[in-house]
Order: C-alpha cells, then structure tokens, then sequence
C-alpha cells in the first residue's frame, strides 16, 4: 500500500486514515521515528506491561522513561527529610 502526503511548514505530515485504521492509531498515539538511508520508518509505540508477576514477585519488564535518576534522587532526598524531622524530636 503507498500513498503521498505533504509536509506541512512545521514539519507535520498527516496519516493517510485507512494507515491509521489499520494500525489502530488514535489521537495521542506515540510513535517512534527511525531515519534508515534515504528512508524515514514510523513505528507505533504500544503501550507495554511493565509488571509482570513471577510468582509472589512483580517484576518490571517495560522500558524506562523519563529522569530515573532524578525521580531516585528525589525520593531518597524525601525519606532524608522525614529521617531528619523524626530525629529533631
């Protein structure tokens, strides 16, 4: 299946609706965009489990996103602070 589409002047194409069907994309759909040669690949991000149990466990297995180090760094600075108040008693 091919077919044409403009860009637009902020650099925006549109995807032809029966691509969009198929593929399910919906308003607010996240896809990747891989420049291969000459060629541009648009791949739908689907929304993975992140949590699967494995036995009692749950284990993360979606990808990261997002600051990690910023949100650890900011939960460890949380648990000083309330270590600290506790100690000031």
């Amino acid at each position: 299946m091919r077919f044409e589409t403009t860009i637009d002047r902020f650099g925006r194409i549109v995807l032809p609706k029966e691509i969009r069907d198929d593929l399910g994309l919906e308003p607010g759909a996240v896809v990747a965009v891989e420049e291969q040669g000459e060629s541009i690949l648009l791949k739908p991000l689907r929304d993975e489990p992140g949590l699967v149990r494995k036995g009692p466990v749950l284990v993360h297995t979606g990808k990261a996103r997002g600051d990690i180090l910023g949100a650890v760094r900011a939960v460890r600075e949380g648990r000083l602070r309330r270590i600290r108040k506790g100690a000031g008693k």
